[in-house]
């Protein structure tokens, strides 16, 4: 397949004294005499001679014809892998995103913009607009990556999502919404899990330390994969330091840690590497909530609702949304919000504090009146 010009370099043949410039244009390698020995003199020349030649022969571009684009998912692929500015997170979306397309195209030459207006009506009939609008995006960088690596000729108009189209709720949710914990079931809950997984495929990891380390910080499920020593935690800190490669949102920030949080690190950190690393940890935690917690919240139960848990269990017990937010990694308060889960209990925690502030308040006004009186 046919590219762009990939620039020039000079070069001198062994035995000559004269400096030749090499580049590659149209698929052809061309050697040029610069006619000088001078190598800054031979680089302003290989220059000249480089743009003369782009300029009388522009860049072709190949016809793509059904039989000749690689299949679309291979393009993808290619996309993902080549692509430096991608985070993992971000590729592991837009993957999500290429299995979508993949029900709709098969190849480069089957896009076109009336094809995309019918992808995106059929997505508004299964998810949300929100959703669909993030497809899309990723799909015209996509189109474009294609079009620059010469996999396309012409842009592709891709058409956007209307500002007042809500789209469909998906009909199922893929995971369910966070149960309602008690901190006593939480900390149950820790406490039922293995200290080390047993399985003998794989190397013991911990199991109930990272949890423990999951509810006392707030992390996400992915930044406690990615935690490492030395880069972010060394025996005895007081502190955890984030760097952007291991937040979600690239959000690099140094967190306090309680002594639970300190205790856990420090009983499995290593002196360099991962310290918990990406594991399978359903079992364990299917195995512990099932001796814990009720069956109802059991069945519903999964790792990432420690998140919740502990969000949920933070600002019950200490009322700083700032500090909670920071804690989990939220830019947005609104972001918080959708973690916290209300209940029975905070509701009652709530109405006796308030009834204690209101018996305060009385007691107070009547001593007042009582002194007044005696004065009078």
């Amino acid at each position: 397949m046919s590219r762009y010009a990939e620039g020039w370099r000079l070069r001198r043949p062994k035995g000559r004294k004269v400096w030749i410039v090499r580049f590659t244009h149209n698929g052809e390698t061309h050697d040029r005499s610069t006619g000088t020995e001078d190598e800054r003199e031979a680089g302003k020349e290989a220059a000249r001679i480089y743009a003369d030649h782009v300029q009388r022969e522009p860049a072709k571009r190949p016809v793509i014809r059904r039989g000749d684009t690689p299949p679309l998912e291979d393009l993808i692929d290619e996309w993902l892998e080549s692509d430096s500015t991608i985070d993992v997170d971000t590729a592991d979306t837009w993957e999500v995103y290429g299995g979508h397309w993949l029900d709709h195209w098969q190849t480069l030459v089957d896009v076109a913009e009336v094809t995309a207006l019918g992808y995106r009506n059929k997505r508004l009939k299964v998810v949300l607009a929100s959703t669909v609008r993030k497809e899309l995006s990723a799909f015209r960088r996509f189109l474009r990556w294609c079009k620059e690596a010469g996999y396309l000729q012409r842009e592709i108009n891709v058409p956007g999502v209307p500002e007042k189209t809500t789209g469909t709720r998906y009909a199922k949710r893929r995971r369910g919404a966070a149960p309602s914990l008690s901190p006593e079931q939480a900390q149950a809950l820790i406490a039922a899990l293995r200290p080390y997984s047993t399985s003998p495929n794989v190397p013991p990891f911990p199991i109930r330390d990272r949890f423990v380390v999951a509810y006392a910080t707030g992390l996400r499920p992915g930044t406690l994969d990615r935690l490492s020593c030395p880069e972010h935690y060394q025996k005895g800190a007081e502190t955890l330091l984030l760097t952007d490669d291991a937040d979600k949102i690239r959000w690099g920030r140094e967190l306090p840690l309680s002594k639970a949080a300190r205790e856990a690190l420090d009983r499995v950190c290593p002196e360099r590497g991962l310290i918990f690393g990406k594991h399978d940890y359903r079992d364990a935690l299917e195995q512990a909530a099932k001796s814990a917690l009720p069956k109802a919240i059991a069945d519903r139960f999964c790792g990432a609702h420690f998140r919740s848990a502990a969000g949920t269990h933070m600002l019950e017990e200490s009322g700083n949304l700032p500090g909670v937010q920071f804690l989990m990694g939220h830019k947005h308060v609104s972001t918080t919000a959708r973690y916290i889960r209300p209940s029975f209990r905070a509701a009652a925690a709530a109405l006796q504090g308030r009834s204690q502030n209101t018996g305060d308040g009385r007691r107070t006004q009547k001593s007042k009146n009582s002194g007044a009186k005696e004065r009078t």
